[in-house]
């Protein structure tokens, strides 16, 4: 049975109010989605103790070098069975794109050491409102999506290693450090949902690199996602800490910004 935004809202603040990080006037849209992992039947809630926050924060987003919003995120990870890990994690953002503001709400849920996708939902408000959901059967990603003009279905096949990026969403490029763990490449699937697209990458740890955002320097993993064809995606983590996210393809940036002060740095390390 589907569970009104109310419902998933007070699922969130129970499963948070033990590890609740600092927020910023976004976090109630984080409040709003919660973790749309209860997609379908509802799991019972785990206790405290089996839940661990990996990372929460806030992102500055800038195409084509504007600034154009913010991201703020959770992401936790619960104790899980024979299937390993599970991971929970929801985002939102407020967008100011071509003269438009859009909400945009993140929801996503994963399991394994390498963790791979099992439900996802996103909600986009602004203009015209439009939802997705995605499960993952087998070796299959169905996508539902409604939207203004209508109601359609779509399938991917998705057998290897397999991550979900959706269009301009920095946290979930934490997906892409797990899956790659302590190997130095990897071939992954990705697939946006909003787009409705899938691409194959290969992975590569291009190895340790510091950057600067602001007046802070990190030391980082540089991780380098190239494609088939067209430009290459970069991603720089500070142990699982997704710290900058570049897609050169979309001019998108997105940079750390809930300890510094963040701007568009001068300096990318994508040589």
């Amino acid at each position: 049975m589907k569970r009104s935004i109310s419902t998933f809202s007070t699922r969130f603040e129970r499963r948070s109010s033990s590890n609740r990080p600092k927020t910023s006037s976004l976090a109630a849209l984080i409040a709003a989605v919660t973790l749309a992992a209860t997609i379908g039947a509802p799991a019972p809630l785990p206790s405290a103790s089996s839940q661990q926050l990996l990372d929460s924060g806030r992102f500055t987003l800038y195409v084509d070098g504007a600034r154009v919003g913010e991201e703020e995120f959770l992401i936790r990870e619960e104790r899980g069975g024979a299937a390993g890990p599970v991971y929970q994690a929801s985002g939102a953002q407020r967008l100011k794109l071509e003269g438009r503001t859009m909400l945009v709400s993140v929801a996503i849920e994963a399991t394994g050491t390498r963790p791979r996708p099992r439900r996802y939902e996103a909600q986009v408000n602004g203009g015209s409102a439009t939802s997705v959901v995605a499960r993952v059967i087998a070796d299959r990603l169905r996508l539902e999506i409604r939207s203004p003009s209508g109601e359609h279905m779509k399938e991917f096949l998705v057998r290897g290693r397999t991550a979900i990026l959706d269009r301009y969403i920095a946290h979930h490029y934490f997906f892409v450090g797990r899956l790659l763990g302590d190997e130095t490449g990897t071939a992954i699937e990705a697939v946006a949902p909003r787009t409705q697209q899938k691409m194959r990458y290969r992975v590569e740890d291009r190895g340790s690199e510091r950057i600067r955002i602001g007046d802070r320097e990190f030391t980082t993993r540089h991780l380098m996602l190239s494609p088939d064809s067209g430009e290459p995606r970069h991603v720089w983590l500070d142990g699982d800490r997704v710290i900058r996210v570049t897609v050169p393809d979309e001019g998108f940036i997105a940079e750390r910004s809930d300890e510094v002060d963040s701007s568009p740095s001068s300096s990318r390390g994508t040589s």
